[in-house]
């Protein structure tokens, strides 16, 4: 019994998950539907559910059952649609999975060989594309059954349907089968670059169909757009010609008091030639009821037997009854076709007596609603404008009324005129104006592809004109090019599917037939790549030993230079600082063409001059050639003392290994520095940097190898010089890694000349420090003030200590980074100097602790470390460390960053 439960609740949670996800994944695929609907081209939906039916069986089948059923009802509320095709769309959705199941189980035999090609180009072919052509042509038969599509538009619909289907099914429902072990396929050892590329190649497919689709949509949105611009063009000309005839009927008849019939015919007559489709035009004079009778007698000497004044009733026409006055139409043209209208009194017209009286009211064009015309009473479509007529204007103003000018016109046939004059057969339209004032075309469907909306003015109405397109029109939607570029995808997309699977199918057999053959190359090269990695690790790694006893040395050496007084010593002392100092400069060199070969040296930016960091350098060392009787000048351009933004580190580097090489090989004589600078289009400087000496040139043989690491001209020049042969290698790297380069003339004992060129940005100078600030870091005191130092090694500790009691700063020391949070329990230092590498725990997980705690997060930590590398900065910037102190160090870097926190 707990069996039978525990397996009802499992089909019951599988048809809610069933559900929920086809109905979610069927509302996504909706998104992309075509214009005409019932298919999408991306359409998860299937493939998802054929896996999920593969894998956890008929409980799926309920779920998508129960959901294609709400889907297709909620299409059919916006859409409607038979309630027997809501059912045949829901059984073809099902029978897609049935249909598609029984191929995989009747043609193949479990688990599927995945690394025959066979069976996998048998798998793609029958579970996707001739399922998926069997419900899509049920599809297409049921909806031509039922809504008579015609038949391009059907065509069309299969197309996507059947292609959507097949590769959402090619490609999701592997994806699937491949997460976990079941009976349908085999997993292999690596299947994620397969289902990566599956889905990938799905994305990219679904995104061209859908770039493509709405490329063609707003393309002929546009073109349905530019179609309606001509018809509401010639509309408004229409009613601008029909104002202007009124206008010149309104004149014509101010003009005289006494227009006969036959000169208001010949004025019409004109009018008529100009083809705008009016009805008639007519002539409504006021007449008094004392000059009824002669009104009367004027219409019968004219020869009109119908000659007095009439009203409309609900009973027909009638004797109009004696009233004040009258607005009889007097003249009629053209006359035959409309003469039952004349003597129709309009001032008591039921339906467009209100528009006479606005007429008139406001001296103003006034256009009636929809009505039956006298002439023409089967029908409402005939609308009258009327204009009225004064005899006179004073300061603007009429005075008397004469009567009223109108044109009538019937508008369906007006707007068919216009609809067949501008050629349109792509759209059809509606007019509405006013209150209920509707006319439409006979095909007008206001629920079709394209609608557009425009206002327009007529005469006093607001009306709008609305267009909407036709079928004929809409099936320019259809785009088989698309399909057969995304169908021509589909089989690229295979193609590079199967070639990824069979690569992770067969990779482990091809593995060991290669292991077979290239064991010992495959050795070999192991053997030389980790000689390689271990060379490299070596000399990183030595060059930061190095710097342990070097700080140990170099940090002595200061302390007891600064506490001793005796002559001998201190020249000693000097010796071995300027020897340290040299064996710094060497591992400095080793550290930095080993990270430019690993490619991890990164260069800082910065603001600096040129032509300053060139004084520098010559200051720094120009001691060095007054020992050797050398002269050094110099030759900068104006241009080179311009900021730029870049390594000023570095840019030295480069001019001290250049210089120094010059000094060294140079026994007398001189040594000239050359500077220019030139801006480019990109908003950068082209720095050029001339050093040339008269030392003892290279040979020519030899120049070709002089820029590579731990090389120098002769085996002999290593025995009388000195060196490691690393100093212009570093300078042809860091030249390249600033966007330049540095060549070589020379001449065996003529000298050398090396040219330098890097492209750094252009900047500008930047704001120097303030008095204050000068006077504060001559003022410092460290009297008071206690630093924790956190640092694993006991030397290192002894000569922090010593550098800072030098500076009258007492510190607390601490091994590891748990000892310094032990202590930062109990105590609150100014400032910590910060090791990295330590046991227990590191500098940089202490920090972040430190900063994570509100009562210690304002303590400054500053960074004390032999080697900090671009990932260390970045990381220490995250947890708000700015400031670093490279090992070995000195009193003054302590010095300066005591000034600047303290």
């Amino acid at each position: 019994m707990k069996i039978s439960e525990s397996h009802i609740f499992r089909n019951i949670s599988l048809v809610i998950i069933a559900f929920l996800l086809h109905f979610t994944l069927v509302k996504f695929g909706s998104l992309f539907t075509i214009p005409f609907g019932f298919a999408s081209l991306i359409w998860p939906v299937t493939g998802v559910m054929f896996a999920m039916y593969l894998l956890l069986g008929r409980a799926t089948l309920i779920g998508v059952l129960l959901s294609s059923l709400l889907t297709t009802y909620q299409q059919h509320l916006n859409s409607p649609i038979p309630d027997y095709l809501i059912i045949i769309l829901t059984i073809i959705s099902v029978l897609q999975l049935v249909i598609s199941k029984q191929f995989v189980l009747h043609c193949f035999t479990f688990p599927i060989k995945t690394h025959l090609s066979s069976e996998v180009v048998k798998f793609l072919v029958l579970t996707g594309p001739i399922s998926s052509f069997i419900t899509s042509t049920l599809l297409v038969i049921s909806l031509w059954l039922t809504l008579g599509i015609p038949t391009e538009e059907l065509c069309y619909i299969w197309a996507v349907k059947w292609l959507g289907d097949f590769i959402s099914i090619l490609f999701i429902t592997p994806t699937f089968l491949f997460l976990g072990k079941n009976k349908y396929v085999k997993q292999a050892k690596h299947q994620a670059p397969a289902i990566v590329t599956s889905l990938s190649v799905y994305v990219i497919i679904s995104v061209i169909f859908v770039l493509a689709s709405n490329n063609k949509y707003v393309e002929k949105e546009q073109q349905f757009i530019n179609l309606t611009i001509p018809f509401v063009e010639q509309l408004q000309v229409i009613q601008s010609s029909i104002n202007h005839h009124l206008i010149s009927l309104n004149a014509l008849l101010q003009s005289s008091d006494h227009i006969s019939r036959e000169e208001f015919k010949l004025f019409t007559q004109t009018i008529y030639q100009m083809d705008i489709s009016l009805r008639a035009l007519g002539w409504l004079p006021l007449v008094e009821n004392q000059d009824r009778e002669a009104f009367e007698l004027a219409l019968l000497a004219d020869g009109i037997s119908a000659n007095h004044i009439k009203n409309l009733s609900d009973r027909g026409f009638q004797l109009a009854p004696i009233q004040d006055s009258y607005l009889p139409i007097a003249f009629i043209e053209p006359f035959e076709s409309n003469k039952s209208a004349v003597g129709l009194d309009v001032s008591t017209h039921p339906f467009v007596k209100d528009s006479v009286e606005k007429a008139i009211s406001l001296n103003q064009t006034v256009m009636t609603p929809l009505l039956s015309l006298v002439q023409q009473q089967n029908k409402y479509t005939g609308v009258v404008v009327y204009h009225p007529v004064y005899s006179q204007k004073t300061d603007n103003k009429p005075v008397s009324l004469k009567g009223l000018v109108e044109a009538v016109f019937e508008l369906d046939f007006l707007l068919a005129g216009v609809y067949e004059q501008v050629g349109a057969s792509n759209f059809t339209y509606q007019l509405s104006y006013g209150e209920n004032n509707v006319f439409s075309h006979t095909d007008h469907d206001s629920h079709r592809l394209f609608t557009l909306s425009n206002e327009i003015d007529l005469f006093d109405k607001k009306g709008l004109l609305t267009f909407s397109s036709t079928e004929q029109f809409e099936q320019g939607l259809i785009d088989w090019s698309n399909l057969a570029f995304i169908f021509a995808s589909c089989l690229i997309g295979i193609i590079c599917v199967m070639f990824v699977f069979f690569i992770v199918t067969f990779n482990y057999s091809l593995t060991r037939k290669v292991k077979e053959s290239t064991a010992q190359l495959i050795q070999a090269n192991d053997k030389l790549v980790v000689a390689n990695e271990a060379k490299n690790l070596f000399l990183a790694n030595i060059s930061h030993e190095y710097r342990t006893p070097l700080n140990a040395i170099i940090g002595f050496t200061e302390i007891a230079q600064r506490e001793t007084h005796d002559e001998i010593a201190l020249n000693y002392l000097t010796k071995i600082s300027h020897s340290s100092n040299l064996l710094l400069s060497i591992v400095n060199d080793v550290l930095d063409i080993s990270k430019m070969q690993t490619g991890k040296l990164d260069l800082e930016n910065s603001s600096f001059n040129p032509a300053m960091e060139t004084a520098s350098v010559i200051e720094m060392l120009n001691e060095k050639a007054i020992e050797k009787s050398i002269l050094i000048t110099t030759k900068l351009s104006h241009n080179f003392e311009l900021w730029v933004a870049g390594d000023n580190f570095r840019f030295k580097q480069i001019l001290i290994n250049l210089l120094n090489n010059a000094i060294k090989f140079t026994e007398h004589g001189v040594i000239n520095i050359e500077g220019y600078s030139k801006n480019t289009e990109n908003n950068t400087r082209v720095l050029t940097v001339v050093v040339k000496d008269s030392g003892i040139g290279i040979e020519e043989e030899q120049q070709e190898y002089i820029f590579s690491a731990f090389t120098q001209a002769e085996v002999s020049t290593t025995r009388k010089y000195g060196g490691t042969g690393l100093g212009l290698s570093i300078v042809k790297q860091l030249s390249m890694l600033m966007g330049g380069n540095v060549t070589l003339t020379s001449q065996p004992g003529e000298g050398s000349t090396f040219t330098v060129t890097i492209e750094l940005p252009q900047t500008s100078q930047p704001t120097e420090k303030t008095n204050q600030e000068s006077a504060q870091l001559k003022d410092f005191t460290g009297k008071g003030i206690n630093i924790l130092v956190v640092e694993d090694n006991k030397i290192n500790q002894m000569i922090a200590q010593k550098q800072l009691s030098s500076l009258s700063v007492t510190c607390d020391l601490a091994d590891d980074g748990q000892q310094a949070l032990d202590y930062l329990n109990h105590n609150k230092p100014k400032l910590i100097l910060m090791d990295l590498q330590m046991p227990v725990m590191d500098g940089f997980t202490a920090s972040k602790l430190i900063k994570s705690d509100s009562l210690l997060k304002d303590i400054p930590i500053i960074i004390l470390s032999a080697s900090v590398g671009k990932e260390d900065k970045e990381k220490a910037l995250e947890l708000g460390i700015k400031d670093f102190i490279n090992k070995p160090f000195q009193q003054a870097d302590l010095h300066y960053v005591l000034n600047k926190y303290l």
